[in-house]
């Protein structure tokens, strides 16, 4: 999307960019801008980052191009089988310094023409040096083979006053000339000062907090397991800097190692209130009524025992068909032993002609009831009601906006009382 002509750059989620973006109708990040995403292992940063630059890369094509700059030498993702393209060249620019970063951005800032868009990532901020530092260490060194004491101390303050004297001050008028982004990836250390409030911080000091435009904190709320092994995980996202109407917005999102970041089950999480605070998926899960103007018929035990028992064979029979209930279930309904909801919808789901039959039973004004799995796949596969979703998003994201507004009476009009005009 574009406010005032300037665009701006998907974070690959549609719920995460109303985040960002900080405004009515502003989703994402703005060209011209630095931004900070900062987490612990294993929170989604580098995901977050190749995400970025899939999405400018679907849109812009052959105008877009970008750096992914691996300053720690640690970037693994194949991100040819999840996006279709290699976003982390192994002969593109690497920075092992600050200073080299600054020289690297600007050079790709000159290398724009005029109409290409481009993202330059650094990960990460931690993985630099500066050129004082590597001095102070050759000095150590060598004092060290001499066998004489180094006394200069280890202050490293190179770095932060490169960063606030020189990095950020030139760097933001190349920035913004061009439509680049420059994504500062951080992370989290244990904070030791005991008359802070901050459990935790990151390296950038305040020339990082002044001039990013968003400040994006990331944490792991939960692991999606599937047979007892890891396949995602459910993060938190908290702005703590933005310079937007809106900000200190916050959202969780899902990440699936093979896939990336799942758009449409992080939709539909916020939609329907699926997820808890810490992420855990919720009953409610397994039975959303999607589509239609009539309300779907809320599932219960009773219900379903009733569905299912006009779904048995007269006699049970295991060649009665893969759709059929299995010998167990139905003596299970019908010696009326007790089963969990969770379990006869996991039952149904299981079985593709009984819940084509249960939607159709208990779908009202055109609505169906199917799970969240299966609700995925049913929008990915049809552009249209992927587009419905999010419409429905956006459209709560904003119900709830407008309803925390102050409202209040302006406090000066719109044309002063005296004065020339």
């Amino acid at each position: 999307m574009k406010n005032n002509d300037v665009p701006y750059f998907s974070t690959g989620s549609d719920l995460l960019d109303m985040v960002v973006g900080g405004a009515p109708n502003v989703f994402g990040y703005p060209a011209g801008k630095f931004i900070n995403i900062v987490g612990d292992k294993s929170a989604g940063k580098t995901f977050l980052a190749n995400e970025m630059i899939a999405a400018a890369y679907w849109k812009y094509g052959k105008d877009f191009r970008w750096v992914y700059d691996d300053c720690e030498s640690g970037y693994s993702f194949d991100t040819v089988e999840m996006y279709g393209f290699q976003i982390a060249a192994g002969d593109g620019p690497h920075s092992d310094t600050i200073e080299r970063a600054f020289c690297n951005i600007s050079d790709f800032a000159e290398s724009l023409k005029k109409g290409q868009f481009g993202i330059y990532v650094i990960d990460s901020l931690d993985g630099l040096t500066s050129k004082e530092a590597d001095k102070q260490a050759r000095d150590r060194l060598k004092a060290h083979k001499q066998g004489k004491e180094y006394d200069e101390g280890s202050y490293n303050m190179g770095k932060p006053r490169y960063l606030s004297r020189e990095f950020f001050p030139q760097l933001c008028g190349v920035v913004q000339d061009k439509n680049i982004l420059v994504v500062i990836i951080s992370q989290v250390r244990e904070n030791i000062d005991m008359f802070s409030f901050e459990k935790f911080k990151r390296n950038g000091g305040k020339a990082l907090d002044f001039y990013a435009h968003t400040v994006l904190w990331l944490a792991t709320m939960k692991k999606v397991v599937k047979k007892g092994r890891s396949v995602g995980v459910v993060v938190k996202a908290k702005v703590t800097k933005s310079k937007t109407p809106r900000p200190f917005r916050e959202c969780l999102f899902t990440l699936l190692f093979d896939y990336g970041l799942d758009n449409t089950g992080t939709s539909l999480d916020f939609l329907f209130d699926l997820r808890t605070d810490k992420g855990e998926l919720q009953a409610a899960a397994k039975s959303i009524a999607w589509g239609g103007e009539g309300e779907a018929e809320k599932p219960n035990v009773l219900k379903i025992k009733k569905f299912l028992k006009s779904q048995l064979c007269p006699i049970p029979n295991p060649r009665s068909g893969p759709d059929r209930m299995s010998d167990a279930m139905a003596l299970f309904m019908r010696n009326n032993v007790k089963v969990s909801l969770d379990k006869l919808l996991d039952f149904i789901g299981e079985h593709p002609g009984l819940e084509e039959a249960y939607k159709k039973e208990h779908g009202a004004g055109g609505a169906v009831v199917m799970s969240r799995e299966n609700l995925i796949r049913h929008i990915e596969g049809d552009e249209a009601q992927a587009k419905t979703l999010y419409a429905l998003v956006h459209a709560k994201w904003e119900s709830v906006e407008a309803g925390i507004r102050s409202n209040r009476r302006k406090r000066y009009g719109t044309q002063p009382k005296g004065g020339d005009a």
